[in-house]
């Protein structure tokens, strides 16, 4: 399946733009507040992917947790998506720290071999209609000791069908570790 056929495929699967802006809502750092989820996992001059960053609710902060020494990859299948977080990384003064991608325009994980220190899937596997292909890419782009911070929701995903897309990373190189990286919710940590 090429990139615009996994598009169309997934169009019923994702988060419809006039929901992004309630994912950027202040009152939503109470349920998920990206320093304290993350500031155990990102350092300063990092260079991390948030795959499936919607508006950028915690590309933002991980700009300005990894510095002007590192890169934010933001990656998303909705060009408004990424627009509206263009304009935000201007506004929060990280915009040179973060780099959008356009699935199917611009996109290409071949770029971004060996080259990450982390990767963020929030609630975002779901959407994905080739979940291995997925987790073989971000293998790839993933430094050796790279990690991936992956999360899905309960209300999408039952454990079951959590538990088979941590297979399906284990299958693609990437190794389930003990820790928990939230108290709540459906969520490992993974490393290549």
């Amino acid at each position: 399946m090429n990139n615009q056929e996994q598009m169309n495929a997934s169009k019923n699967h994702i988060c419809p733009v006039w929901l992004g802006y309630t994912f950027i809502l202040p009152l939503r750092k109470f349920q998920h507040d990206p320093y304290k989820i993350l500031s155990p996992y990102v350092k300063e001059g990092m260079n991390i992917m948030d795959y499936g960053c919607a508006m950028g609710w915690f590309s933002i902060p991980m700009a300005k947790m990894t510095g002007t020494n590192g890169k934010v990859y933001c990656v998303d299948i909705q060009e408004k998506m990424l627009l509206k977080l263009q304009k935000r990384a201007v506004k929060y003064e990280v915009s040179c720290i973060i780099k959008t991608l356009l699935v199917g325009k611009g996109f290409n994980p071949e770029e971004l071999t060996g080259r990450l220190d982390l990767i963020l899937l929030f609630a975002v596997v779901h959407e994905v209609p080739d979940k291995q292909k997925l987790f073989y890419d971000l293998h790839k782009m993933l430094k050796v000791g790279g990690r991936v911070f992956f999360v899905e929701p309960k209300g999408h995903v039952n454990p079951e069908e959590f538990e088979r897309s941590v297979d399906m990373a284990r299958d693609a190189g990437l190794k389930p570790l003990p820790e928990k990286p939230m108290k709540r919710g459906l969520c490992k940590l993974l490393v290549k």
